[in-house]
């Protein structure tokens, strides 16, 4: 059960606050409503906006928009620290608009307050902020450009012709997520009528548009409308088109099957070989991958019709190639079919790994993660990666070597563990190299730093990896490893259910883990048990077979409020007419602030926790804050509950 959104905090409450305040409170927002202002403010934003004037195109331009004022950047970290009052939007804007370059934290979290602020499911949009989001994601600083683009262009309602065009001249450039959030705001916000208009539009004056461009006009009506927009055949020679397949009964390690799947990408395309302009083959996750590279739509179109009907065959992937998708999936041998001037890829090349070669996470047996074997102490290789990462723009090394030197040098590295994983997972794209795989497989290991572990989870085993058993089984100590507190580890833990959401084979054999810990459940202290119980009930949608044995164990903390009862005597009264006097309940504290009565009571074991919410949950319903475990931190933390230390159990077992 978690806590509503709808908690009042009081100060009679400061334990649970401090439990469940990061879930359930609201922010407060990091701009007041507008004032009338009369001053006159420097680099105020206003019209004619770039945006959404008529008269011509205006691309955004970050360097021009923004000023290169350092003193405005001081004055923006003081904002942002509370320590500056800025009273008006304008004022605040145009803060922003001077000090954004110099800023020196927040950057994103600022252009995150200004979109959902000021645009985001705003029903009246400023275009003054919308404005400002235009050029900050033409920013060469890409968490900026990114945070910017998430939070204005890609929501904006009454979208422009300039608007549009800026996104799609923006679309082959940015990752898959936010292409897809391209899609999905013309798809939710706004008129989609208008936006039809707008993209045909753009395609009726496709001659003054590059092929990138058009290319993603094609993709995003596609994706909107889910229908092809008309006169398509004018664009059958439109753009170049990356496509990966793998034939799912052809494994990297048979003979010919590179020779196999070239002869799969040359079928559809008889007597038009000249729109094949590159192939070439990789190995991921085992099986051998065709990449091909088409020069045209109407190629697309065909060799993708093909592989559909073709059994055994599975897309990996098939869009709008760009520098972009080079550097991501490490293309190198296509670099010379980019446009001129685009960036060639600067990521290390790839290198085909060793079939011979099996590592622990493929391993027929589980051999544990090991941090301490894999991870070097290596001051030199630690000093040595962090100059590697300084210039991460202009990497050098094979992907052989870079692993290498993550492996020796991470455990001296001055970065966090979560902005290196990051980092060398991007820099090694795709394919999925085994070697990196193993790194990240060995990271896990719960007797580790538990900040590795989390980027280790984070950037190596999310929703849509393939894991083997030795991962899962990886998967299910983290999940069961100390400590238990859920403000470092309920995202840890959450994530791990969510990464093997879509793959029933993965949810059955990770709960098969969680039943058999439960079995031995005399070996779990109370919070193990409490997790283990609640992991297995989300991956299966049922009671453990044990439950029963365990339902006692535990003492569960249940906070209400008593709607209509306004004293504590008639709360008493109320209450204990409610629940009775069930041997479930082992104590009651009553709290009063503000003529407002919140109650707490302790209850014994699942079952007693399980009985309280099912009566509170009855007509006439009563409001839930919080309900969990009670556990030795909870009563250290908070002077509200000190009474409730007794009923703890001196000593629980250590074994998880």
């Amino acid at each position: 059960m978690k806590p509503t959104s709808d908690f009042k905090l009081s100060r009679a409450c400061l334990l649970i606050a401090a439990v469940v305040a990061f879930c359930c409170s609201e922010r407060s927002p990091l701009f007041a409503e507008d004032l009338p202002d009369a001053q006159a403010i420097p680099f105020k934003i206003e019209p004619p906006f770039a945006w959404n004037r008529t008269d011509r195109y205006v691309p955004p331009d970050f360097k021009s928009f923004f000023s290169d004022d350092k003193e405005a950047g001081k004055q923006l970290d003081l904002m942002l620290e509370g320590k500056l009052k800025v009273t008006s939007i304008d004022e605040r804007l145009a803060l922003i608009r001077r000090g954004l370059r110099h800023c020196s934290k927040h950057r994103t979290t600022l252009l995150g307050q200004v979109g959902n602020q000021y645009i985001w499911n705003r029903e009246q949009q400023d275009p003054r902020a919308i404005e400002l989001m235009y050029h900050a994601s033409a920013s060469d600083n890409g968490s900026i450009a990114s945070s910017a683009m998430y939070h204005g262009p890609t929501v904006v309602s009454q979208r422009s012709p300039n608007l549009v065009r800026m996104l799609m001249q923006q679309y082959p450039r940015l990752d898959a997520q936010k292409q897809r959030r391209i899609a999905w705001g013309m798809q939710t916000y706004g008129d989609k009528e208008q936006t039809r208009k707008l993209l045909l539009g753009l395609l009726d004056d496709y001659k003054q548009l590059n092929d990138s461009t058009l290319g993603a006009v094609l993709e995003t009506y596609q994706a909107v409308f889910k229908t092809e927009p008309p006169e398509l055949n004018r664009f059958d020679d439109v753009g170049l088109w990356v496509i990966g397949f793998h034939r799912t009964d052809v494994s990297a390690t048979h003979p010919r099957a590179a020779e196999i799947l070239r002869e799969m990408a040359g079928q559809p395309l008889r007597g038009q070989e000249e729109m094949l302009l590159e192939y070439v083959t990789r190995v991921h996750e085992g099986w051998e991958t065709a990449v091909v590279l088409l020069k045209g739509r109407k190629a697309r179109r065909l060799l993708v019709g093909y592989l559909e009907k073709r059994k055994y065959t599975e897309l990996d992937f098939n869009g709008l190639f760009s520098a972009r998708v080079l550097q991501e999936r490490r293309l190198n041998e296509f670099a010379r079919f980019l446009p001129a001037g685009a960036p060639a890829s600067r990521l290390p090349a790839y290198t085909r790994p060793s079939a011979d070669q099996v590592y622990a996470y493929q391993a027929a047996e589980f051999v544990a993660p090991d941090y301490q074997a894999c991870f070097a102490d290596d001051v030199q290789a630690g000093q040595k990666l962090d100059e590697l990462y300084e210039n991460r723009e202009k990497l050098s090394l094979t992907d052989r070597e870079l692993l290498e030197l993550f492996r020796r040098g991470l455990r001296r590295s001055s970065h966090r563990p979560n902005t290196m994983f990051g980092w060398i997972s991007g820099a090694l794209g795709w394919p999925r190299d085994p070697r990196l795989t193993e790194i990240f497989y060995q990271a896990l290991d719960p007797k580790g730093p538990e900040n590795v572990r989390k980027a280790a989870l984070y950037y190596g085993f999310g929703l849509g990896t393939d894991k083997t058993r030795n991962v899962l089984r990886a998967l299910f100590h983290v999940y069961m490893a100390p400590p238990f507190d859920d403000t470092t580890n309920r995202n840890m833990r959450s994530r791990i259910l969510w990464s093997v959401r879509d793959h029933e084979d993965d949810k059955y054999y990770l709960s098969t883990l969680f039943a058999e810990a439960l079995r031995e459940h005399a070996k779990l202290s109370d919070v193990a048990l409490q997790q283990a119980d609640s992991a297995y009930k989300q991956l299966t949608g049922e009671d453990p077979p044990t439950a029963d044995e365990y339902g006692a164990r535990g003492m569960y903390l249940v906070m209400f409020g008593v709607e209509g009862a306004s004293t504590i005597p008639a709360s008493k009264q109320y209450v204990s007419q409610r629940l009775g006097a069930s041997p479930l309940i082992l104590t009651k504290k009553f709290l009063e602030e503000n003529s407002e009565v919140s109650v707490m009571v302790l209850v014994q074991g699942s079952t007693g926790l399980d009985w309280l919410i099912k009566n509170l949950q009855a007509k006439p319903e009563l409001p839930i804050y919080y309900a969990g475990l009670l556990t030795p931190e909870m009563v250290e933390k908070g002077n509200n509950l000190q009474e409730f230390k007794e009923f703890l159990p001196e000593e629980s077992p250590e074994k998880n």
